[in-house]
């Protein structure tokens, strides 16, 4: 009977008798079990061709639009972290995910990408997967970013235009809106998603949540 073939990392460190590093052993766990290895951000630059990367978005800039040698296109672009901060290059088709407002700052990201120089560039919107990690009111935390879900259950004064509150299993919170066309389309009972929402205190010490630019804010049902 032949020998079982070993599948998690500490198996093949031991299968090699410590010849291999830790690295190599969860590059080979992964080859063995049919998974794709994710590299780290900081390993970009010693890397060629397509590569996984995951990492969280912390910077967004606005998609570009050009024209060279007669063919137009546009360019988006992040920053990623992981261990390191890089940059991911979102072209043509790509740079939807950035436009609809799909990839924003404090999302959680799966990305297959060529690596060049440092930077990833990505080509396709089906190698961008996005993941949101949702935070319940009562956990809430000043001076951080966080995303969180629930129910419009209050709307501030019309003329001020700039509150509403939420609330979820766990609590209420009011939220301050420096864009207004989000109080706008509220109404009492909407599924709301706020998303890289600021926390803070107000002079009353009573958390809140501050939506900005870098923040979004989603309607649904």
């Amino acid at each position: 009977m032949s020998e079982r073939v070993p599948r998690s990392v500490n198996e093949i460190k031991e299968h090699f008798g410590g010849l291999i590093d830790d690295v190599t052993a969860e590059l080979l766990e992964a080859y063995i079990n049919g998974r794709e290895p994710i590299v780290k951000l900081s390993e970009i630059a010693s890397k060629k061709g397509k590569v996984l990367v995951e990492g969280r978005v912390v910077r967004v800039f606005p998609v570009r639009h050009f024209s060279r040698e007669g063919r137009k296109g546009k360019v988006g672009s992040i920053y990623l972290e992981d261990d390191c901060v890089i940059r991911v290059n979102f072209w043509n088709d790509a740079a939807t995910v950035i436009e609809t407002g799909d990839v924003f700052e404090g999302a959680k990201l799966r990305l297959r990408g060529y690596s060049r120089n440092g930077e990833l560039h990505v080509n396709d919107p089906l190698d961008v997967e996005v993941s949101i990690e949702y935070c319940s009111i009562s956990e809430l935390k000043p001076e951080t970013r966080a995303n969180l879900k629930g129910w419009v259950s209050g709307i501030g004064d019309p003329e001020e235009a700039n509150e509403i509150f939420v609330s979820d299993g766990s609590g209420r919170i009011r939220v301050l809106l420096e864009n207004r066309e989000a109080y706008f389309k509220a109404d009492i009972g909407d599924y709301v998603e706020i998303l890289n929402g600021y926390v803070r205190e107000d002079e009353g010490g009573e958390i809140e949540v501050y939506v900005d630019r870098n923040s979004r804010v989603r309607f649904g049902e």
